[in-house]
């Protein structure tokens, strides 16, 4: 009977024991977070994504995040800089109200959507978002056009394969916003 006791508890002990790592080993998966959604919103917040790719409106403090259209980029309707693209690519840089498209040496760039919509990432497979990041390729495609400036994919490319697959995930749980953002314009030299 004592045996069988003994057998029992270190039975019950051993079970305890992988129970609770299964349960330590699933959060670390998560750098620490309840699930790889809520991983992934971490990454976007200190990854500074909102800073490009969330339109701002004005307020008397300045510019803040309109929260409305979260991540979807560049509005569609906005037109693009007035500026004197030559002087300006010739001598640096500007950036519109609302901190979603540039001017710079390389062109117009505009702030991708990044929502579940058809016109973000609505039809990107998680691949594609690996491509992006670690490749700097738009859309995900191996052989299109770069990314262009401002986005700081050669830093993000250092993240884990976890880190960015959390991100990607985060990303299709949004609200999807439609908002086809226009397409980057190259330099004046180079455009007829």
């Amino acid at each position: 009977m004592k045996i069988k006791l003994i057998s029992l508890s270190l039975l019950f002990v051993s079970c305890l024991f992988i129970f609770s790592n299964c349960s330590e080993n699933k959060k670390q998966n998560f750098g620490g977070y309840e699930s790889q959604v809520k991983w992934g919103e971490h990454l976007v917040t200190v990854g500074g994504c909102n800073d490009c790719h969330t339109p701002k409106k004005m307020t008397p403090q300045g510019p803040i995040p309109d929260n409305s259209i979260m991540l979807s980029g560049h509005p569609a309707g906005m037109p693009a800089p007035d500026v004197d693209r030559k002087e300006i690519e010739s001598k640096g840089l500007i950036v519109t109200q609302t901190l979603t498209a540039w001017v710079g040496p390389w062109g117009v760039s505009y702030a991708a959507n990044l929502t579940p919509d058809a016109t973000g990432i609505g039809n990107w497979q998680e691949s594609n978002f690996l491509i992006a990041l670690r490749q700097g390729k738009y859309k995900g495609i191996p052989a299109a056009r770069p990314l262009m400036p401002p986005m700081p994919w050669e830093m993000y490319k250092e993240m884990t394969d976890d880190e960015i697959k959390a991100v990607f995930a985060y990303l299709k749980s949004l609200k999807p916003v439609n908002n086809l953002v226009p397409d980057y314009q190259p330099p004046v030299p180079v455009s007829k």
